[in-house]
Parts: structure tokens; sequence; C-alpha cells
């Protein structure tokens, strides 16, 4: 019951309940106690998930840490172990990242293009690479970043402009890469694997391209 003797959504909620458990001759004392000992019992249960969810948060984050790195003794790359997995363990085992990397790798035909010019992504005797990029604009309504656009229609859900990223990023180092990080400007390149990743700085300097390409193409 509130300050102002006004019963809260939570008291007619546990009225409600007694009345259909059939305790009619509680008093007005009794159920304020137990209105208290429930809201106790909450309190204590909200704690105890806030503290479980972190744990389960920190897990999470050790295991796609560890996914992404080979065993031991173990020739494939997660990449290829992923690949193996049927739709259902995908769903339990994958991080979102990983599930986008997987999903791309799938559809790469259907989702990459060939890059533009210049020397951080051109193959031999500067042939273009095919990847994606995340300056490149779809030719849809509201000129959309082309990757998520490509990316939209073959998840099946909209991904965060961050999740796409990280996807990119995953994509490179699930497939056996391994993450350099530039000193002077913090951008990131991961290379080494089957797909190559390389943030680098847009034509007027003022922002960060993340580009992804076949490095074994």
């Amino acid at each position: 019951m509130s300050s102002e003797g006004v019963l809260t959504e939570d008291d007619e909620a546990l009225l409600d309940h007694l009345e259909k458990e059939g305790d009619d001759d509680l008093t007005v004392e009794e159920v304020e106690s137990h209105v208290k000992d429930l809201r106790g019992d909450f309190r204590e249960l909200r704690a105890q998930f806030r503290k479980f969810r972190r744990s389960v948060d920190d897990r999470l984050d050790q295991l796609e840490e560890g996914a992404q790195q080979p065993r031991e003794g173990d020739d494939q790359t997660p990449l290829e172990v992923y690949l193996q997995m049927d739709e259902e363990d995908r769903e339990d085992e994958l991080s979102t990242s990983q599930s986008i990397a997987v999903t791309m790798h799938e559809q790469w035909a259907d989702i990459a293009w060939k890059l533009g010019g210049g020397s951080n992504y051109a193959g031999e005797e500067n042939e273009q690479r095919t990847g994606v990029d995340t300056k490149s604009k779809a030719n849809a309504k509201y000129n959309p970043s082309r990757l998520k656009h490509r990316l939209k229609k073959e998840l099946g859900w909209d991904p965060a402009s961050n999740e796409v990223y990280r996807g990119m990023k995953a994509l490179a180092k699930i497939s056996g890469g391994e993450e350099v990080v530039d000193a002077s400007s913090g951008r990131v390149h991961v290379r080494g694997g089957q797909y190559e990743y390389r943030e680098m700085a847009t034509a007027d300097g003022a922002d960060t391209k993340r580009v992804l390409w076949r490095a074994d193409q």
C-alpha cells in the first residue's frame, strides 16, 4: 500500500490472487504484511537475476573469444567448424557477430560486389577484389548502406551498423586471420585467413570505412 493509503497495482494483484485462493478472512494488516514480504522477495530475486545475467554475459564473451581461436591440433578454422553445424546448433552456440559472419560467407555471391580500385585491397596485377564495404550505398529507397540492405534480405532481420561491423571482422578472424591494430590510428587489420578485413580512412579523412574481401581469390 502506498504512503497515501492507496492500493498499488501489486497490492491489487495480490488481493485478486488471495481472493481466488479463498483467503477471505485476511485483515488489511495481514495483506500489507504479505505485500511487504513479497516485495522483499522480489528485490532479492531481482538482485540475483542481475548478478546471474552479468555472469552469463561475461561467460558468453569468453566463449566467443575462445571460439574464434582454432583448437590445438585442429586444422579446421572456426568457420569450417561452424559450417558443419546444423541451424539449431548455430542458434544455440554462435554469437550475433558469428552468425552474421557465417551468413555472409554462405551468401557471399549475392552479398559481395567488385570493390573500387586502390592498392589497399587490389589483387594481383591490380585486379579488383570481390568484397563489401560500409560506405557504398544501395540503389533503394532512402539510399541505405548497400551491405546492410543486402544482409537484411539474407538474414531476415535488420542488423544494426555495429553488428555489421563486428560480423565483418568476425568473418576475417574465424576464417583464420589474425588481428593487428595500427598504433598510430587505432584502426584494425585482420589478415592471414580466407577473408581479409581492414579499417581505413575515407577519402576526405573524416570517417572510417570498413572493408572485407576474399583474400583467397
